[in-house]
Order: C-alpha cells, then structure tokens, then sequence
C-alpha cells in the first residue's frame, strides 16, 4: 500500500474545499443578479475558489516530483488552542480569550520573561483594541459571563 505524502494531501482537501464553494456559489447562493446587475451572494466565494482549485491542482501535480514533508506534532498544540478561543469565545468573549492564549502561549511556548509578556501583551492588546474596536468600530463576542455581567 502506497503512503500518501502530507505535500499531496493538504492540496487535495483545498481542493476539495474548493469544489464544495463554487457549487455552493453557483447553485445555491447565485453569481450574478441580472435585474439589478450586481454580483449575487456567490460571486466572490466562487472566484475565490476557483483560483483557490487552480492552485490546488497545480500543487498536486507539482507534490509528485517533491520529497515527503515532515509534520511537526507540535503544529496540533497551536490548532488545539486555537479551538479552545473559537469555543471560549461563547463564554468569556473573544478578547478575553485572546488574551488568556496570548499570555499563556508568551510565557508557556515561548519562554519568555514576564516583563515581555506584560509589556508585549500590553502594545498588542492596545493595537488591536485601538484599530479594531475604537477605529473600525467591530464588535467582538462579549461572552455569556459578560452578557449575565450586563456588559456589552
């Protein structure tokens, strides 16, 4: 039985990711809207993927002249954690997760002392409170903690 290299795999799932958005694209969302002629829903996740399946194609085609890429078992650490902020989000909110895996990813993964953590985590915190909240005005999930806070 021949072993399937990580190189050929990972191309193959955006392929096939990329097949599953232009059909939903095409039939389901709709692409162009003719009576307002305006692109529907579709347009872009199409586009999107179709440059997305030429790629894809270009990358398997290329995987069979390449060496076997190694995976890094620590890669999962990082895929775990971000799960934990997608499923933290709904409790705590996403700025507070994001601040528990950045602290905890500084002074745990990286190493680092506690006066670059708490000044790294400060400059960033300040950055994207400041551009995304303040500046372009996007709302974060609060979190049921905060929401039965009465914060919003």
């Amino acid at each position: 039985m021949k072993k399937w290299k990580l190189n050929f795999l990972f191309p193959l799932v955006t392929a096939i990711m990329s097949v599953v958005w232009i059909y939903k694209g095409v039939f389901e969302y709709g692409l162009w809207d003719a009576k307002s002629a305006s692109p529907k829903d579709g347009l872009f996740p199409a586009v999107v993927a179709a440059v997305l399946l030429i790629v894809s194609i270009l990358l398997i085609i290329s995987s069979r002249k390449e060496e076997a890429v190694t995976f890094d078992r620590r890669a999962l650490l990082l895929i775990g954690c971000l799960a934990l902020i997608y499923f933290g989000t709904t409790y705590l909110g996403f700025l507070p997760c994001l601040f528990i895996f950045y602290v905890l990813w500084l002074k745990l993964y990286a190493k680092l002392s506690w006066k670059t953590t708490a000044i790294s985590t400060a400059v960033m915190f300040a950055i994207v409170y400041g551009a995304f909240s303040m500046w372009l005005k996007i709302r974060f999930p609060v979190g049921l903690l905060f929401q039965a806070l009465g914060m919003k």
